[in-house]
């Protein structure tokens, strides 16, 4: 019974709504149509002065190209560009704004202005108009001297002003003018169109309120008693007291929604128990995640020191050849004149501590630029075998100081020449400190092993050594910056851990990989591989 009374209430308030959205909508198209003509006649405008503007730069552009007064060809593509986008959006607008006076004109039966024709018009002309003015421009030297500048500037002014024999200057300015004068029509029509809907929908706004006021007070009298036990129930539950339920009784559409209402307290109250439960659970994950994150923390810790630990690493290792080439100079300049040899003694112990200190800064300056992914490479077609054995004998020679041999397994004749598209100097570079380090922590009158072979159009080069070998925990380290292991500290003192950092940045850069295996006391193997730039061919 109720919900019938409800029903024929709200068709009633749906009808006068139905009636308002149905006069607001045929007003508020007839308001958007001007309103849609007022922006078009705007956007046309600021188009065309924008068109004329970019044709006056390019005049401007070329009466400095013929005067040889360094005119940039960028400004000239720009300046193109600007007009040809122009012209595009100007058509776009123009059909739009045709497209608009149709509607406009069906249902207001207004006949359509001309000029909105010679707009089109205007914009179909302009683009013969720009790819003559490209043409010519793309042709245009500088003046020879003596040359008549007058014949040939009137030349481009024709060029600039014509199209299909019009003139493109008096299209346009009659075009910007007539634009100028339709905007105040377009913008008087919007607002007499905005007065019509505001009044419409004021009427139709007094009747749907007065309506709505006498079916309300109707409906009130009968809702008031339902809706007074429904808002205890919401009382209730909002205070917490989810045990509450709503008393039935009217036996009508109300006596449903109370017990729905009961429903939902009940699945509340189910809810509440779950989220209880839920809530323990997050407390306890959370303080699992907590002991997580304090581990973490104490990582950091150590990695904070390790980097303090680096940095006096770095300025012994600075300080040291800077000392060294201090000592030398003073001593050479606090001496009494000496025989030139020692002079030159003197400065070649120098030079050698320069280069110390050189070799130190630009390993420090090619770590940098790894970490900044600003690595420089110039590849190139790079033949392996004959990098190796640049890399090999060079390796040889820094061994040679305790007896270590630096041999390479490589193809001989009629087996396959790899050629690798590289940085010779860097990928040579990444390979010495490979074959360095293993000199270095190889024990005398061993041998260093540099093989290589082909695998699915890679290339693995694989240097083993005899030496000290390398701890299984300190493995996954080695790659890290300024990391050496305990062994390598013991056995030689000097050096920053940062060699093999590099060449595996280098390494990367090749979009290869590099890995290490190590048996301490046996020997280390390391492994790079790197992608072949063509197929393996003969040697000849």
């Amino acid at each position: 019974m109720f919900r019938l009374r409800l029903s024929l209430a709200f068709a009633v308030l749906v009808a006068l709504v139905c009636m308002q959205a149905g006069f607001v909508y045929w007003g508020s198209n007839r308001v958007n149509d001007y309103a849609q003509h007022s922006r078009l006649a705007s956007d046309i405008l600021a188009e065309l002065l924008e068109l004329s503007a970019s044709k006056q730069r390019l005049r401007v552009w070329a009466s400095q190209q013929l005067m040889d007064a360094n005119a940039s060809p960028d400004v000239r593509d720009s300046q193109l560009a600007r007009m040809q986008a122009s012209t595009e959006t100007l058509r776009q607008l123009a059909r739009r704004d045709r497209s608009l006076w149709e509607s406009i004109a069906h249902r207001e039966g207004v006949p359509i202005p001309p000029e909105v024709d010679q707009l089109v018009a205007v914009s179909d002309l302009l683009n013969d108009n720009i790819a003559a003015v490209r043409a010519r421009l793309l042709k245009l030297v500088p003046l020879e001297r003596g040359a008549e500048f007058a014949s040939v500037w009137q030349e481009l002014n024709e060029v600039f002003d014509k199209a299909r024999g019009r003139d493109l200057r008096e299209l346009i300015n009659g075009a910007i003018e007539r634009q100028r004068n339709a905007m105040p029509v377009a913008r008087a029509a919007t607002e007499r169109g905005l007065d019509q809907l505001r009044l419409q929908t004021i009427g139709l706004a007094v009747l749907t309120l007065a309506a709505a006021v006498v079916l309300a007070l109707y409906l009130n009298r009968r809702l008031q008693r339902p809706l007074d036990r429904l808002l205890e129930g919401t009382q209730a539950l909002r205070a917490g007291a989810l045990g509450h339920r709503i008393a039935l009784g009217s036996r009508d559409e109300f006596d449903r929604v109370a017990e729905h209402f009961n429903a939902m307290a009940a699945e509340l109250q189910r809810h509440r128990l779950d989220a209880d439960a839920a809530r323990r659970r997050l407390e306890d994950a959370v303080l699992e995640r907590t002991s997580e994150l304090s581990a973490a923390h104490e990582t950091l810790q150590q990695v904070d020191l390790r980097r303090r630990q680096l940095l006096a690493d770095l300025s012994h290792e600075l300080r040291t050849p800077a000392t060294a080439i201090r000592g030398e100079a003073e001593i050479a300049l606090r001496g009494a004149d000496r025989p030139p040899a020692e002079y030159r003694e003197t400065l070649t112990r120098i030079v050698g501590g320069v280069k110390q200190l050189a070799g130190v800064i630009d390993d420090l300056l090619l770590v940098a630029k790894a970490e900044a992914d600003q690595l420089a490479m110039r590849f190139g077609a790079v033949d392996l075998s004959e990098l190796l054995g640049e890399a090999a004998e060079m390796a040889d020679t820094l061994g040679a100081r305790q007896n270590v041999r630096v041999r390479l397994e490589g193809p001989g004749v009629g087996l396959p020449t790899v050629m690798l598209e590289a940085d010779a100097d860097r990928l040579r570079q990444a390979l010495v400190i490979v074959l360095d380090n293993a000199v270095r922590y190889s024990r005398n009158d061993t041998t260093v092993r540099m093989s290589w072979h082909l695998q699915d159009q890679r290339v693995q080069v694989i240097v083993a050594d005899e030496g000290i070998g390398i701890d299984a925990d300190e493995l996954p380290k080695v790659f890290e910056r300024f990391v050496r292991g305990r062994r390598a500290r013991v056995h030689r003192a000097d050096g920053t851990g940062i060699g093999l950092s590099i060449a595996q940045a280098i390494v990367r850069a090749h979009n290869g990989r590099i890995d290490i295996d190590s048996i301490p006391l046996q020997g280390t193997t390391v492994r790079i591989e790197l992608p072949c730039s063509h197929g393996p061919t003969l040697a000849s």
